[in-house]
């Protein structure tokens, strides 16, 4: 699921920091918002996600796990 989830938002937020549209990304990974929002909370706890907190922005840091550094 977080897969999928990674794929979507890669695709759509990778350019900028940007407020993440739940609905949008659960429409285009055709999963709930639930679990939309329980991946970016995976996400960011595996460093696929930066989430800056105090301005609500999400960034999108890499797209694979092959990508990402160790």
């Amino acid at each position: 699921m977080t897969r999928k989830v990674l794929t979507v938002l890669w695709n759509v937020y990778r350019d900028d920091p940007s407020f993440i549209d739940v609905g949008y990304i659960s429409q285009r990974a055709q999963r709930t918002e639930q679990q939309v929002k329980t991946a970016i909370n995976e996400l960011v706890k595996e460093g696929f996600v930066f989430w800056d907190r105090k301005a609500n922005l999400f960034k999108v840091l890499y797209s694979r796990e092959g990508l990402k550094p160790r």
